[in-house]
């Protein structure tokens, strides 16, 4: 194995992403279709989405929370208060989806928003007790989650997998 055939959950070949590759090397014109950036792009979208909505639900939609929910309580939680953009930019979601996403927290007593003294045109948002727990008790229930999902992998390729990761996330895309 070269690292790069398609795997499925019980370590077999898949018959999808066997299928794209065939179908995205077919493409005509324009940059060759390099198909190991492929794979580790189709594998890497494939994994994100399957944990993702593994945590929605099995931790989150249980603590009553959506994903955009815990991620917005969870940035919070992490700087105590932040301005609904800065929330948004940490956050990884648009500045629409957090305003939606606040009025329900707020709705349900887990956020609070205040004018700021310096600037009365700028919010701050900031946890209550209530949401300090339901965040505190969601992320322990996640982690448990992320114990599970990283159990295959020794210290060592833990740390190799982090550290990849960390650097597409300092690629720049622009």
């Amino acid at each position: 194995m070269t690292g790069t055939e398609p795997v499925d959950a019980s370590g077999g070949s898949d018959e999808f992403e066997r299928r794209a590759a065939a179908r995205v090397s077919s493409l005509d014109g324009g940059r060759p279709i390099d198909l190991g950036t492929f794979a580790a792009m189709f594998d890497l979208f494939r994994a994100s989405t399957r944990i993702i909505s593994d945590l929605e639900s099995t931790v989150h939609r249980p603590a009553g929370l959506s994903i955009a929910g815990f991620r917005v309580l969870f940035t919070v939680w992490v700087f105590e208060s932040l301005e609904p953009r800065e929330i948004a930019r940490l956050a990884g979601v648009s500045t629409a989806a957090v305003s939606g996403v606040l009025t329900t927290l707020e709705r349900e007593g887990l956020v609070e928003k205040s004018r700021r003294d310096d600037d009365r045109r700028r919010l701050d948002v900031t946890l209550t007790d209530a949401g300090r727990r339901r965040v505190a008790d969601a992320y322990r229930a996640q982690n448990a989650r992320e114990q599970t999902v990283f159990a295959q992998l020794d210290r060592d390729e833990l740390e190799a997998f982090t550290a990849t990761l960390r650097c597409l996330l300092r690629t720049p895309l622009d």
